[in-house]
């Protein structure tokens, strides 16, 4: 005699992936004496988003589609939304939420990747205009950063839309990276936080062991988008779940890469709710597409 059980997203390892980061942060933040009140941000983040990443991967994936492009155009709008909010020397990426601002774009972006991902199994130019769309923001804020993370995840996706011929693909693409490119052009004045946009190199300089441990720490974020990129490609091929897990790998490996280049927030590690929220939404996103619900395994009961 036989039966089936639903097998489920192994969501308890993967929320834990961020807290090495979390917490050597909040270690080498202590070290300069940032208060606890600020760290606590991240550790509330946490919890916050594992609730979300739970919620979310229990849910149907064909449901998560059927949903992906209303809710990437609500996270749009809500990015959007940060241009109507009072900046700081002229800088636009936050919504104020009373005594808390909170970065947009890192907690979104995520949500309109997968919007797009669902556009592009029949509506390329809908997917494309979500991404011009939300370029267009982020060059208006400005947040150079943001905006090259998101140009290269996006143009992954785009790129990789097969099923469209390769002129609009490669002039979607284009669209793309030249209005983010602009991000680079527009003043940034504002000066970097250690314990936000320096954490990576404050680990470093309090000793190399521990900066490459940072370093280990920050890898751990990929290993939900590589764990898709290896189930689509040893599994069912699914060519849209390689191209969106490999967008979400690329996303946040080039939002880490850019604090090198500009004082732009350490995702996770540094403080601030916005990346880690982001991440636990693509995590989420990722188990409920990667081990959807409806997935079956036999198991042999003895009679």
């Amino acid at each position: 005699m036989s039966s089936t059980v639903t097998k489920g997203a192994p969501l308890p390892w993967f929320i834990l992936l961020p807290f090495p980061a979390i917490l050597l942060g909040a270690l080498i933040a202590r070290r300069i004496d940032v208060p606890l009140s600020a760290l606590a941000i991240n550790g509330v983040a946490a919890l916050l988003g594992a609730a979300v990443a739970i919620t979310v991967g229990r849910r149907p994936g064909t449901a998560l589609l059927r949903a992906a492009v209303p809710i990437a155009v609500v996270a749009i709008l809500l990015t959007a939304a940060t241009l109507l909010f009072p900046g700081l020397d002229g800088i636009h990426r936050w919504l104020a939420l009373g005594p808390i601002r909170l970065h947009a774009s890192s907690v979104l972006v995520p949500w309109v990747l997968l919007g797009m991902s669902a556009a592009l199994r029949g509506h390329f130019a809908i997917a494309a205009a979500l991404a011009v769309v939300l370029s267009a923001i982020h060059a208006a804020q400005p947040d150079a950063g943001q905006a090259t993370a998101f140009a290269l995840a996006a143009s992954l996706l785009l790129a990789r839309a097969h099923a469209t011929s390769w002129l609009p693909r490669a002039l979607s693409c284009a669209a793309v990276l030249g209005i983010s490119a602009t991000a680079w052009l527009r003043p940034d004045p504002l000066d970097p936080v250690d314990h936000v946009e320096r954490i990576f190199q404050l680990a470093f300089r309090w000793n190399p062991l521990i900066g490459l441990i940072a370093g280990l720490a920050l890898a751990l974020l990929l290993v939900p988008g590589i764990t898709g990129i290896t189930r689509a490609l040893t599994a069912e091929h699914d060519d849209a779940l390689l191209s969106l897990s490999a967008s979400f790998v690329l996303y946040f490996a080039a939002a880490f890469a850019v604090t090198e280049l500009g004082h732009f927030p350490v995702p996770v590690m540094g403080t601030g709710a916005g990346h880690i929220l982001g991440w636990y939404s693509a995590s989420g996103i990722l188990a409920a597409l990667v081990w959807p619900r409806d997935t079956r395994v036999p198991i042999v009961a003895r009679t």
